[in-house]
């Protein structure tokens, strides 16, 4: 079995809640899947393709009570295919946390 170093700061989460997010300068609402987060960052499933260094405001809402909507802006690190035809993988740094 190969050795294999963890090298991110922040463990992922997997995660399946509904995304929205808007690109910076633009009105327009997107929608989108949270795949996973991290204090760091963030994995989302979109059905468009996002270029790397795009900044974006995403708005994840649980489908439960207990956890509460989080706000965040973010940097767009990369956009790759997904694996399911026709949705893309975008992957984003977290930049900031809004509150309420």
């Amino acid at each position: 079995m190969p050795y294999f170093i963890e090298r991110r700061r922040s463990r992922r989460i997997s995660v399946s809640y509904p995304i929205k997010y808007r690109i910076a300068g633009e009105d327009e609402e997107h929608a989108g899947v949270c795949v996973n987060i991290s204090g760091s960052g963030i994995l989302f499933r979109t059905d468009e393709i996002i270029e790397p260094g795009r900044a974006l405001e995403i708005r994840i809402e649980p489908d439960n009570r207990l956890t509460p909507p989080l706000t965040a802006n973010i940097e767009v690190v990369r956009c790759t295919p997904a694996p399911e035809p026709g949705f893309q993988h975008v992957a984003g740094a977290i930049k900031g946390i809004k509150s309420k």
